[in-house]
């Protein structure tokens, strides 16, 4: 009987060990074996870049269309730049940080608002960022300087966050908060500088 008892317990533990295992292949693939995907994506929405934007509406029960490329976005101290989708469902966000739809764009008085998720290819540094740090902004037919003024966690409900007062130039970013959670929102405000 004891020996029954102990295999039994062995076998148990080697599954649960295997279980491990996988569930760390399972995480790390989820944060680091994307990152192929991600740069086929952001490359072809690039070489789409120059192309203009096409509105498509979309009727009930038809495919939601590709997300097409608004903008270009690099932040120097990340040492990141990506081409930005309008929308931010998670079709959208799969392919790179994405275009609030209901906010300005930019340069636009308002504010343009990104989302990204808070993985290594996108916002996973975003919290690096600090006062006065530069974020530049590409359309086709101007660029941008913002300049980060504020750094914030909220909730998921404070989509205050994307409101501007009369006359405000801002960007903003967010993405998931603390890493590998998403109960909480990093945001990064940011004041227009020079167009």
């Amino acid at each position: 009987m004891r020996l029954l008892l102990a295999r039994a317990a062995g076998i148990f533990g080697e599954l649960v060990l295997t279980c491990g295992v996988v569930l760390t292949f399972f995480a790390a693939y989820g944060l680091y074996g994307t990152d192929g995907e991600i740069e086929q994506q952001q490359a072809h929405l690039a070489t789409v870049w120059t192309e203009p934007v096409q509105p498509v509406a979309v009727s009930a029960g038809e495919p939601e269309p590709e997300p097409e490329p608004v903008s270009r976005m690099r932040i120097p101290r990340l040492k990141k730049s990506w081409v930005v989708v309008e929308g931010v469902s998670q079709k959208a966000l799969k392919r790179g940080p994405g275009h609030y739809p209901e906010t300005a764009h930019p340069g636009q008085k308002g504010n343009f608002a990104v989302a990204a998720h808070r993985i290594p290819a996108f916002f996973w540094d975003l919290d690096l960022l600090r006062d006065g740090d530069s974020i530049m902004v590409e359309t086709r037919s101007a660029a941008y300087v913002y300049r980060v003024t504020e750094r914030l966690v909220v909730t998921p409900e404070a989509v205050e966050v994307l409101d501007a007062r009369p006359g405000e130039r801002l960007l903003t970013l967010t993405t998931c908060h603390p890493k590998m959670a998403n109960y909480q929102r990093l945001v990064i405000h940011a004041a227009l500088e020079e167009t």
